[in-house]
């Protein structure tokens, strides 16, 4: 099976998918205005012309069409519904998929009815379309985004070999406590009231250290509001971390804090419950689908460094809760955040479309 995917080559969750299909025997092509090399996996960069994703993709139309048409696949498949998602449904190639990720059709879409419109247009140019979170696929429905037989949601979810309990080394109580944050420093994902939370959780429990894994527009921001906080030493920032490392990170951590202000399925999440990180984590529908305040996790209000701070604290001075926590939080991942599992479905949906082009 010929797979192409119009989708961002640079990022782990592109280069997860493609690995996985082309370790599968499929002879997998890449279409990306992002440089990336992996393995086994023929990737065509097309060299950006501004910083917009979406003017790139209007002004390199011509060129991904006879792209897709030289490559000839037997599924075209777009990840991310306001770029590449635009350029499959341009290219008029069958079958087509599109992935929705999260903020190209929460977020993006809200902010004009032009928007608004592009995406409904796209998705029903899809014979599937794919959502990582059951809350977006009620709201593609609300939207009338697609007819909702075609919509099918199916989280990317997490490589249940490579984050597990076994990655713990350490138990919860040991000191100095550890709290780790694993998202890309970007606006939407809010850093910033982590960092602002810092001073309380100090003054409350000494010596907490906080880690920083990610990077991004405000890094500088961050690291210099960390100094004028008076809690730079207290407060690591690592940078990208390659992926195959974020496991041993969170395995070391007491506590995972995501303070994005929107999420389609919150991988990262995920990845710290399998690897028995305590989830304290921003009240939104893709944190919720998995957290239950006060029984596996606890909840914040978005942009409260005041209530993130005293849920931190909480969950620092509760070690045995943390620990029993642990079970609980694995399960979940193995029932219903399984990479295995959305990745077997996946295939029978690409072998589905193939018979039903065929017929």
């Amino acid at each position: 099976m010929k797979i192409c995917y119009l989708a961002n080559a640079a990022s782990v969750h592109t280069q997860r998918w493609a690995r996985h299909f082309a370790d599968r025997g499929c002879h997998v092509s890449i279409v990306s205005f992002q440089p990336g090399e992996i393995g086994g996996v023929e990737v065509f960069t097309l060299p950006p012309v501004f910083s917009r994703p979406r003017v790139d993709v209007v002004l390199n139309l011509g060129r991904i069409r006879r792209l897709v048409r030289r490559i000839a696949p037997d599924i075209l498949h777009a990840h991310y519904v306001t770029s590449y998602g635009l350029a499959g449904a341009i290219s008029g190639w069958r079958p087509f998929i599109a992935t929705a990720w999260g903020d190209d059709v929460l977020v993006a879409p809200e902010e004009s009815l032009l928007y608004r419109l592009m995406v409904r247009w796209a998705l029903s140019r899809a014979d599937l379309v794919t959502s990582m979170a059951e809350h977006m696929t009620a709201f593609m429905n609300r939207r009338h985004y697609s007819v909702p037989d075609k919509i099918v949601t199916l989280p990317f979810g997490v490589d249940t070999q490579q984050f597990c309990p076994s990655c713990r080394t350490r138990r919860h109580g040991e000191l100095p406590a550890r709290v780790i944050s694993t998202r890309h420093l970007e606006d939407e994902y809010d850093v910033q009231t982590l960092i602002r939370a810092i001073p309380t959780v100090v003054d409350r429990c000494p010596g907490t250290q906080f880690v920083v894994v990610g990077d991004g527009g405000l890094r500088p921001f961050l690291e210099n509001l960390a100094v004028d906080l008076g809690v730079r030493q207290y407060t690591e920032f690592l940078g990208k971390v390659p992926h195959e490392h974020v496991s041993h990170l969170l395995g070391r951590a007491d506590v995972f804090v995501t303070t994005s202000t929107s999420d389609g399925n919150n991988i990262s999440l995920n990845e710290a419950m399998a690897c028995g990180a305590f989830p304290v984590a921003t009240d939104i529908p893709a944190n919720r689908a998995w957290i239950e305040h006060r029984k596996n996790g606890l909840l914040f209000s978005c942009r409260d460094s005041e209530q993130l701070a005293d849920a931190i604290i909480e969950a620092l001075w509760r070690p045995d809760w943390r620990q029993d926590v642990m079970d609980q939080n694995w399960e979940i991942v193995c029932t219903r955040a399984s990479w295995s599992h959305s990745m077997v479905e996946m295939e029978r949906h690409y072998f589905r479309l193939l018979q039903e082009e065929r017929i």
